[in-house]
């Protein structure tokens, strides 16, 4: 028997396996789960009393609700439950539109993953942006210490592997959501609060000097510099490979973002 519910504590077992079976390993559904069962709008799709699925809605700044999380098991997979839950949240979210907290649903995806961009298009979301996913192998030991974050000026901002929009309350989640941290120039970055290994600039002009400081920090998370950089800033993706950096495949744009306006 199937059903779509809340998820519970006592699934973390079950998500701690598909979390496994993600990404080598390296899933951060583990790490998020107790944040976001605390947060709510997090669900799973259970199976004879076994979670086998897991689908979040996020809400963040400018009333977007961010869809994230989507996995399934392994064992389960081609019996439809991504399709089910991706459904769920868009009608979840229109829910919640009604009632006033969000005007829209976004997602993001890599450009390899054809089925979800596939459904996106489908169910009416519009491609709104793109980013260049590049990594590094940085390690240094240059001083760094926290800092008040900052707004870099682009229209859509990177935290991780999420992305929010600029409006007056983005500062303040920002505030709420990230660890941000400058050297001894005047610029600096941030990380989110569960540590991932996406940095975000407080600009764009990354020097070596910050790239330092960002692998300062990395070494000590042991984790690599990744870094979003959009589309129309393609000579600074150009720079990074320049230092070292790289993407997954090849050098097109590799992150899109979707939005689905409610």
């Amino acid at each position: 028997m199937r059903m779509i519910r809340e998820a519970r504590i006592d699934d973390f077992e079950s998500i701690e396996e598909i979390g496994k079976l993600t990404w080598e390993g390296h899933d951060y559904l583990p790490r998020v789960f107790h944040e976001w069962l605390d947060d709510g709008n997090f669900f799973v799709v259970d199976v004879n009393g076994k979670a086998v699925a897991t689908a979040k809605l996020t809400v963040l700044p400018c009333g977007v609700g961010w869809m994230e999380g989507l996995r399934v098991h392994p064992s389960y997979r081609g019996r439809g439950y991504a399709n089910d839950l991706h459904d769920f949240l868009i009608s979840y979210g229109k829910e919640l539109s009604e009632r006033g907290i969000i005007s829209s649903l976004m997602f993001a995806t890599h450009r390899e993953n054809g089925a979800s961009i596939h459904l996106g298009y489908k169910r009416g979301f519009k491609l709104v942006k793109r980013f260049y996913h590049l990594t590094g192998d940085v390690r240094s030991e240059v001083y760094v210490e926290e800092t008040e974050p900052r707004l870099p000026n682009v229209d859509i901002v990177p935290v991780g592997w999420r992305f929010i929009k600029r409006c007056d309350e983005s500062l303040d989640w920002l505030r709420k959501n990230v660890v941000a941290f400058k050297g001894r120039g005047e610029s600096g970055f941030f990380i989110p609060k569960e540590r991932s290994g996406i940095f975000t600039p407080f600009d764009y002009l990354m020097t070596e000097k910050l790239i330092e400081e960002m692998g300062s920090v990395a070494a000590k998370l042991d984790r690599r510099v990744g870094l979003m950089i959009p589309e129309d800033l393609s000579r600074v993706a150009d720079r990074l490979r320049e230092m070292g950096f790289s993407q997954w495949k090849g050098n097109e744009p590799d992150v899109l973002i979707f939005e689905l306006t409610l």
